[in-house]
């Protein structure tokens, strides 16, 4: 029996797409710490909150130059851009989940890799193989489906969801740009710094007194959605941004298992179709993609 060894860009390209789903599951395990307090706590105090634990986290193991290098990188705006468009995003999510479902919520969402595919094509010349436009166009018809166009795609919520994965794919291209040049923690510094001061401003005339709970979860928050920005920069320096946009849909099935769990919800069968389908289109792309590489490393 002989073992097969895998070359370097193939091993990158497998080891990317793992860090991207180990960001997007802790992304969800995030979404669902939040949804927990999204009734009792605003969502922009919340995430000023979650802001500052992730900035004082940065500094820990930073020390105190993370302020030089942040100024020091020649991507400042861009950073300050994808911050923007990042707070953005996560303003209008969290806003719409006090009316949808998390099943619902994340379905929609995944909208967004359809978006940077074709954003990753415009603006940083990625090549648009024939996988990657059908695992597209799979994600957009499981959204069509979740979204149920007979029943709630116009309302607000639902309009806002899907706001928010736009902003949301169009940070993704900047990361990929900023990940060439600068470390992961400058970035997510430097984001949480922007969201640290732009929350802090906005929530102080929705400001409520919180409770140790409340507190707690917002910490938890920090600590879990630190580290998953974290894991998702490193991710974007070894596979390109159309295929991490993908790899978002191996995180949805916890969507599902954690709105059951801790909220007792039972989404509607056409979000359990749309899922399906936008899982298989994550599958789908993760396997040619691997299989091109290997193929591309043999001639």
């Amino acid at each position: 029996m002989t073992t097969q060894v895998l070359s370097k860009p193939e091993a990158a390209s497998l080891r990317g797409m793992a860090l991207g789903i180990s960001a997007y599951t802790l992304f969800s395990v995030h979404d669902a710490i939040i949804k927990t307090i999204i009734h009792v706590l605003p969502a922009v105090q919340i995430l000023f909150v979650r802001s500052i634990v992730i900035v004082c986290l940065c500094m820990i193991f930073g020390r105190s130059t993370m302020f030089a290098r942040l100024w020091a990188s020649s991507n400042r705006g861009m950073i300050l851009g994808r911050g923007l468009l990042t707070l953005a995003a996560w303003v209008m999510y969290y806003s719409a989940g006090r009316e949808l479902q998390l099943a619902e919520m994340t379905t929609l969402y995944y909208f967004a890799p359809v978006l940077t595919t074709v954003l990753a094509v415009i603006f940083l010349k990625e090549r648009l193989t024939l996988a990657r436009i059908g695992a597209a166009s799979i994600g957009f018809f499981g959204v069509v489906v979740a979204a149920d166009p007979t029943g709630f795609t116009l309302s607000l919520p639902v309009m806002l969801v899907l706001l928010a994965a736009l902003s949301w794919s169009i940070a993704m291209i900047f990361m990929r740009t900023i990940s060439r040049s600068d470390s992961a923690i400058v970035q997510v510094f430097g984001q949480n710094v922007i969201h640290a001061v732009a929350m802090g401003t906005v929530s102080l005339p929705f400001w409520q007194g919180m409770g140790i709970g409340e507190i707690a979860f917002c910490i938890a928050a920090g600590l879990v959605g630190g580290l998953a920005q974290f894991i998702l920069v490193e991710s974007a320096k070894l596979v390109p941004a159309s295929v991490l946009g993908t790899v978002e849909y191996g995180a949805l099935i916890w969507a599902f298992v954690f709105g059951f769990l801790f909220w007792n919800e039972v989404p509607m069968s056409n979000v359990y179709v749309g899922a399906a389908l936008v899982i298989a289109a994550g599958m789908m792309l993760a396997w040619t993609e691997h299989r091109s590489r290997r193929e591309q490393m043999r001639r």
